[in-house]
C-alpha cells in the first residue's frame, strides 16, 4: 500500500522533475534505507523511473497520480478556473468532472446559487468545506464505484447517475487537445465525460497550454461538440483552432 510519504514524494517530484535520495532524506526526515525502499516501490508501480542516486517522473505519456498532476501548472490552473467562473450565472446547473483543473473551480465559484453535479469526491469535499453551511451551492454526486486512489466515481452506476440530470454547462478537463478533438488519459471516466456533454446545453473545456498539440489515450469528443475552451495562453494549436471556419468554438485566454 502506498504511504503518505510516497504521495508527498510524488508531489515534490512533479515540481522538480528529479529527486535524489539525499534530498528526500533531508526533506522527509527519513533514513536512506526507507527512502530507497520508497523509490523502489514507486518504480515497480511504474509511476517513476530510477536514475543514478534517485528517481524521475515516468515517461510523459504515463498517467500520473492525481496528487502529482495537481501541482503541475498549478498557477495556470487556478487562473483558468477563475476565468471559467465568470461564465456562470445565477441558477446554473453544472456538470463538473474530476480533473485537476476543474478541481480549482471549488476555490473560485462566484457567490451565486449553483447546482453542481460531479463524479469527484475531491471536488465535492472542497466545495463543501468552502460553503461553510450557507447552502449557496448544492452538490450532487453521481454515485458509482470509487476508483482506488483517484477520488473518482466511475462505472455504469456513475453513468446512470449523470443521465438523470440536464445541465446548463458541462465543465471538463482534458489530457490532450488537437484538431481531432479532446482526449483523456483516464479511460475510466471518458464515457462519463461524453454523457456530461450530451446532457448539457453547453460544454467548456478547461486546459492549460501544455495540453495543446498532444493526444492522450482516449478520445472524448470532437471540437464541434464543444462551445468554449478556456486556457492560459495562445499556442500554435489554439491559433489553428481559432482559424477553423465554422467550428463555432470560442477560445478564452487568461492572459
Amino acid at each position: 500500500m502506498q504511504s503518505d510519504r510516497q504521495d508527498h514524494i510524488l508531489r515534490l517530484l512533479a515540481e522538480t522533475g528529479v529527486l535524489h535520495v539525499d534530498e528526500a532524506v533531508e526533506r522527509f526526515a527519513s533514513s536512506p534505507a526507507t527512502i530507497r525502499r520508497d523509490f523502489n516501490q514507486l518504480a515497480e508501480s511504474g509511476l517513476v523511473e530510477r536514475v543514478r542516486g534517485g528517481i524521475r517522473m515516468a515517461n510523459e505519456g504515463s498517467m500520473l497520480p492525481f496528487t502529482a498532476r495537481e501541482v503541475q501548472h498549478a498557477d495556470e490552473k487556478r487562473e483558468i478556473a477563475r476565468r471559467t467562473s465568470s461564465l456562470l450565472r445565477d441558477g446554473d446547473v453544472l456538470f463538473v468532472d474530476g480533473g485537476t483543473t476543474t478541481l480549482q473551480l471549488a476555490y473560485c465559484l462566484p457567490p451565486l446559487k449553483l447546482r453542481i453535479i460531479t463524479n469527484s469526491l475531491t471536488l465535492a469535499a472542497a466545495i463543501e468545506s468552502r460553503s461553510s453551511g450557507r447552502g449557496r451551492w448544492e452538490v450532487f454526486l453521481t454515485g458509482g464505484f470509487l476508483f482506488p486512489g483517484s477520488g473518482l466515481l466511475v462505472g455504469p452506476s456513475a453513468q446512470a447517475g449523470i443521465v438523470q440530470y440536464h445541465a446548463n454547462w458541462a465543465l471538463l478537463s482534458a489530457g490532450g487537445i488537437t484538431e481531432a478533438g479532446i482526449f483523456n488519459d483516464n479511460e475510466h471516466v471518458v464515457e462519463s465525460e461524453r454523457l456530461m456533454i450530451k446532457h448539457a446545453d453547453r460544454a467548456a473545456v478547461l486546459a492549460d497550454d501544455s495540453k495543446f498539440g498532444h493526444h492522450a489515450m482516449r478520445h472524448i469528443a470532437d471540437l464541434d461538440e464543444l462551445d468554449v475552451m478556456v486556457t492560459n495562453r495562445q499556442t500554435a494549436t489554439s491559433r489553428q483552432l481559432e482559424n477553423q471556419a465554422g467550428l463555432g468554438l470560442r477560445l478564452l485566454y487568461t492572459k
